[in-house]
């Protein structure tokens, strides 16, 4: 099948006044900056320790500034690596949060704490099949020396 000229101006004229017209439908409008300079600070020198004294404790959690409920973060666990070592040291935690609610799919949500501030946080359902569903963060950086 071949494509006149004519034609392929008519689809393409077509294209640009859906695309100014329609934006939503061409493109994903992002709300928020998840990963602006301003929230990454908040991970700098984070460790399995910054978040230990919060297990038990609640945050609230909201995706594109519209709240969604609370999360309970209930268990800091480090991540040993059964590999062998890399050129660079690792170092691994995971943060395993319960919901209250519906079951939320895999999303980088925003997550907020009074003592830790308002991050964005990759989250992975866990025990979907389970009654109250679970979440999971995973967290890998470089290891600083003395924190091997």
């Amino acid at each position: 099948m071949s494509l006149s000229r004519r034609h392929f101006v008519q689809i393409a004229s077509l294209s640009l006044l859906a695309g100014a017209t329609f934006p939503k439908a061409l493109a994903q409008e992002v709300e928020e900056e998840r990963f602006s300079p301003e929230n990454m600070a908040a991970f700098e020198g984070i460790t399995r320790q910054s978040f230990e004294p919060y297990v038990k404790e609640r945050f609230s959690i909201s995706l594109a500034g519209k709240p969604l409920g609370r999360l309970t973060l209930i268990e800091v666990t480090e991540i040993k690596s059964a590999s062998q070592p890399p050129l660079r040291p690792l170092t691994a935690f995971a943060l395993r949060f319960q919901g209250s609610g519906g079951l939320l799919p895999q999303e980088t949500y925003t997550l907020s704490q009074p003592a830790l501030g308002s991050f964005p946080l990759l989250l992975v359902p866990c025990a979907v099949g389970a009654t109250t569903p679970t979440y999971t963060a995973i967290f890998t950086q470089f290891a600083t020396t003395g924190k091997l």
